[in-house]
């Protein structure tokens, strides 16, 4: 497993504690539709942002995953405005994750099947959004995206940034819908919006037979750096065992 450094993530404010329960279980990775395929999968891979990164490399390999069956494709600021973007530089497989005109390299390749995974979990993470449309009109374009460039995957779990306790606002300082919401870790948070909630459970019952809902998991404390959506290192660590566990049980 490859590790990366350390910056700045992201976070947003507003309401919505309960998760996208509406499209599924609100802890499940269950979508809607009769003919979702349940696995086994031969290779996963996580399109996720630099806080990915943070609790992967806390872990989740060694927590119960089959290594050799998850891959991780992780940018600095991989919000759902930027994989909406067919032509986005952060589809390539090469660069540095760190520099927004350059690619994703994946880490910890699958054994098998790496350019062809069967399932993806993808993090849909914005602070520059303020309306479910927003929300939905991205996603639908995430979603299109993913199937055009990688026709293998039988699934995708869509799930949000680890949320604060609760979901109450930790940073005290969020803007929602700034210039520089998405890239500044300063007035982002880790309070997920209802209507981000609400854009996630409509892309589940418009794609009942490809979408699930990811897990959905809250941290134990808030940062005291209010650094964004950034958990502590005891949280990455917890994270990741979690997140090791559920998808244990979903090989």
């Amino acid at each position: 497993m490859t590790t990366a450094g350390t910056a700045a993530g992201g976070q947003a404010p507003s309401g919505g504690s309960a998760g996208a329960s509406s499209a599924g279980a609100s802890s499940a990775g269950s979508g809607g539709g009769t003919g979702l395929y349940q696995g086994p999968f031969s290779c996963t891979m996580y399109i996720g942002a630099y806080l990915s990164m943070e609790w992967w490399n806390a872990g989740f390999q060694t927590d119960g995953v089959d290594d050799a069956k998850w891959q991780l494709k992780w940018h600095h600021h991989g919000h759902i405005t930027e994989w909406a973007k067919p032509d986005s530089p952060f589809w390539a497989d090469t660069g540095d994750p760190l520099n927004d005109a350059q690619g994703s390299p994946i880490e910890s390749k699958c054994a098998q099947n790496s350019a062809t995974p069967d399932r993806i979990v993808f993090l849909a993470l914005s602070w520059v959004l303020t309306t479910e449309d927003e929300w939905t009109q991205n996603l639908n374009a995430d979603i299109a995206n993913i199937k055009a460039k990688y026709p293998s995957v039988k699934r995708v779990d869509v799930m949000t940034m680890i949320r604060c306790p609760m979901n109450m606002q930790c940073n005290p300082n969020a803007v929602i819908g700034g210039p520089d919401s998405d890239t500044n870790a300063g007035v982002q948070d880790c309070q997920v919006p209802a209507f981000a909630d609400a854009a996630i459970a409509k892309l589940i019952a418009a794609n009942p037979d490809y979408v699930a809902l990811g897990p959905q998991f809250d941290m134990t404390m808030c940062n005291p750096a209010h650094n964004g959506a950034h958990m502590t290192g005891a949280d990455n660590t917890i994270t990741a065992m979690k997140m090791g566990a559920f998808y244990a049980a979903k090989p």
